[in-house]
């Protein structure tokens, strides 16, 4: 007998891809703070010696008050170097973008059923997990990231390739994850239904 659990529309995960009977728990993209602040300061840095170096060269010295001692005692008085750093800039760039589709196509789901990773934009990719076939749900976290709310998990299972044996990064609030998980692993054996968490809420 399963526990009754509130039919929750997906907002990232293929609403399609749902079984009749089956209920989202939860559903996550990895958190921005794992795959955006090495960029942006990548971007800060080269972009502030960018601005430097044409301060220098075409005469904003001026402009930048305090730092036009700085200014004038750098080497960026050369449009060669101006445009190296510009394309350092734009490396940035595109690391972004890489960062961001990275981010965003990658959707991880646990349902009273399953455990999905979804990958893609336009097409997309489905890997999965029965949840009664999960052999075990660890979490790691350094100081750090336990300071910022996220980690990284890995859902054990035997004999179902590289989805049941990797290791899912930046995962947002990863013992709630791990506790759906193991939750809806409980509520589909003998013994009687869990209580499961309202997703909006967290309450049971």
């Amino acid at each position: 007998m399963s526990a009754s659990v509130p039919r929750t529309m997906p907002k990232h995960l293929k609403a399609t891809y749902l079984a009749d009977q089956e209920s989202l728990l939860e559903e996550t993209r990895a958190t921005g703070l794992f795959y955006f602040p090495g960029v942006v300061l990548w971007l800060l840095f080269w972009g502030v010696l960018s601005y430097l170096s044409a301060a220098e060269i075409y005469g904003w010295a001026g402009q930048v008050g305090a730092y036009s001692t700085l200014v004038s005692k750098l080497p960026v008085n050369d449009h060669y170097v101006l445009y190296a750093l510009l394309f350092l800039e734009l490396i940035g760039l595109v690391w972004l973008l890489v960062r961001y589709l990275r981010w965003v196509s990658t959707v991880y789901a646990v349902t009273t059923r399953r455990v999905i990773v979804q990958r893609g934009i336009l097409g997309r990719d489905f890997d999965e997990i029965p949840v009664l076939q999960v052999r075990g749900v660890d979490v790691h976290q350094t100081v750090g990231q336990r300071l910022l709310g996220y980690g990284t998990v890995r859902v054990s299972a035997e004999g179902l390739g590289k989805v049941g044996n990797e290791d899912w990064v930046g995962i947002p609030k990863p013992f709630r994850f791990q506790k759906l998980i193991e939750g809806a692993a409980t509520n589909l054996q003998p013994g009687g239904p869990v209580a499961w968490a309202n997703p909006a809420t967290g309450r049971r």
